[in-house]
């Protein structure tokens, strides 16, 4: 019997939204084409045992911390990378930021010897691009720009926002019709199970029925996130206020003791699998830009971004801004004002809901398809419904 393709999905925790989207097209491609391709799924650094590998992994999120803790180095980043281009900007990070993982990635990821490396990430892309057996590279882009480090070689490239789409074939000679793809954006597939009544939501994760404003300032919780609520509390406004805190216990604790009057209700928690029906179950977002923007849009809730760490979050950001539901507020005081005005049933709120309407498609299935006639084309598989 002959072996089935190998297609490899590693992923990589540098914010939660490079996972998001490589757990999502995992999940599409495995559905339809699972019968004839083996997956295999892995959090790359994190579960490889190896010390010089995980070191790198958390240099990745540390280096994303930073950036939201002083904006001023995530631009600076953006902008050197830029300057300096993929080749030795990729070449860098990979080789220099944590000695020994790179040699020790590129063994890992050599024992599992897959045919196809599919990345939401560009240092996995890195990887399989210098394997001794090359595989076929597929990179998918989570922002809405192909940002330098993206830009690395791959024999598919993938993107979802248009603008970024236009401006990268428009811009760099190595993209073109055959090996660069507009997709819809890949979030998770729980998304379509999620019934949009927020009432019923509401009543099912024990919340009181009233107006519902979620902060949440990506995995590590650096941002306006406590500053909002503590003025939420402070004027004791009548919502409910979710706070996601991810895996910063500190807030945690200290959001969980403020005392609330008797308008607000305030729910803080830390990393939730069930996050989506929070975010379904609220009426506005509030959290620093990046590809997260992207499910409170899907629900059709207005989202205002508090914090940009890098180019990279600033055009995410103007990406949403362009759709018409997302808008830049970046003082707390000035988004408490926000929230008192859309409580009361505030023009500029209903416009950006309504707005929410006008978004991209979702879903991974596209890109699921993209990836196997890519691997059809150099493997020869048939196709399945071609």
């Amino acid at each position: 019997m002959k072996e089935k393709i190998k297609v490899f999905f590693p992923s990589v925790e540098a914010g939660f939204g490079h996972i998001m989207t490589e757990r999502s097209i995992a999940d599409a491609f495995e559905e339809k084409y699972g019968d004839r391709c083996e997956v295999i799924r892995q959090d790359f650094y994190k579960s490889s045992g190896n010390p010089r590998m995980m070191k790198f992994e958390k240099d990745m999120a540390s280096q994303v911390r930073l950036y939201n803790r002083m904006p001023w180095i995530g631009y600076f980043i953006s902008a050197a990378n830029n300057v300096f281009g993929s080749h030795i900007s990729t070449w860098f990070v990979c080789t220099f930021l944590t000695p020994g993982a790179y040699g020790a990635s590129k063994k890992a990821m050599e024992k599992i010897s897959p045919d196809v490396v599919v990345s939401t990430h560009w240092a996995t892309n890195y990887v399989a691009k210098h394997l001794k057996k090359k595989p076929l590279t597929v990179v998918y882009v989570p922002d809405c720009h192909v940002n330098a480090c993206f830009r690395y070689p791959a024999d598919l490239t993938m993107i979802s926002a248009k603008e970024g789409y236009n401006s990268a074939k428009k811009r760099f000679l190595r993209f073109n019709k055959d090996n660069f793809k507009l997709v819809p954006f890949a979030i998770r597939k729980e998304a379509f199970s999620i019934e949009n009544d927020k009432v019923k939501l509401r009543k099912e994760l024990g919340m009181e029925e009233k107006f519902t404003v979620l902060v949440m300032d990506g995995a590590y919780g650096i941002g306006l996130m406590e500053k909002i609520s503590e003025e939420i509390v402070k004027k004791d406004l009548p919502v409910n206020v979710i706070a996601m805190c991810g895996s910063n216990k500190a807030l945690l604790d200290r959001l969980s003791s403020l005392k609330t009057g008797k308008n607000t209700n305030l729910y803080a928690y830390g990393f939730r699998e069930d996050i989506l029906k929070f975010i379904a179950a609220s009426d506005i977002y509030f959290g620093k830009s990046g590809n997260g923007i992207a499910e409170p849009t899907f629900f059709g809730n207005p989202a205002i971004v508090t914090h940009c760490a890098n180019y990279i979050e600033n055009r995410i950001a103007q990406h949403y801004i362009n759709i018409g539901n997302t808008k830049k507020i970046f003082l707390s005081g000035e988004c408490v004002k926000f929230i008192e005005d859309a409580i009361n049933g505030g023009e500029e709120f209903l416009r950006m809901r309504e707005a929410a309407k006008n978004a991209p498609p979702f879903g991974s299935e596209k890109t699921a398809d993209e990836i196997f006639y890519a691997i059809d084309k150099k493997y020869g598989l048939t196709r399945k419904n071609a």
